[in-house]
């Protein structure tokens, strides 16, 4: 798939720009857009495709249909350019922006990352059976 050059980010849109891609290909956590202007594909997780709960992608979109996107994000990972695109925040009808100040998109971040900072943690539960309470003397 890599023709031997590095990929650039200098051929993708700026951030939150909109733009009409293709559907290339639909999988279980969402769809992968082809982005016109560059080879590249970016990928609209199956949270991003819908105001409402998305459990099957496929429900929404098939490979060839033409959606509106918005690029949300854009980062270098070994090498690799991951390219992050949102559905929901713009308009499928007349391709306008619904969160034209990314508030949306910012607060969902947030929230993500408050929840990532938690995962790590493990919580011990401790319980200590056939007691007696030593305020009141229950058991």
């Amino acid at each position: 798939m890599n023709s031997g050059r590095p990929e650039t980010m200098e051929n993708l849109p700026a951030l939150y720009t909109i733009f009409q891609g293709e559907v290339a290909m639909v999988t279980d956590y969402g769809a992968f857009i082809k982005i016109p202007g560059c080879r590249k594909q970016g990928l609209v997780h199956r949270t991003h495709m819908s105001s409402c709960r998305v459990d099957k992608p496929s429900e929404i979109v098939d490979v060839g249909d033409k959606v509106w996107v918005k690029l949300i994000g854009r980062e270098m990972k070994n090498d690799r350019i991951k390219v992050s695109l949102s559905m929901k925040v713009v308009n499928q009808g007349t391709g306008k922006d619904l969160d034209p100040n990314n508030v949306i998109i910012e607060q969902e971040e947030r929230r993500r990352r408050s929840f990532q900072d938690y995962t790590g943690q493990k919580i011990t539960l401790e319980a200590v059976l056939n007691t007696t309470c030593k305020k009141c003397g229950c058991k």
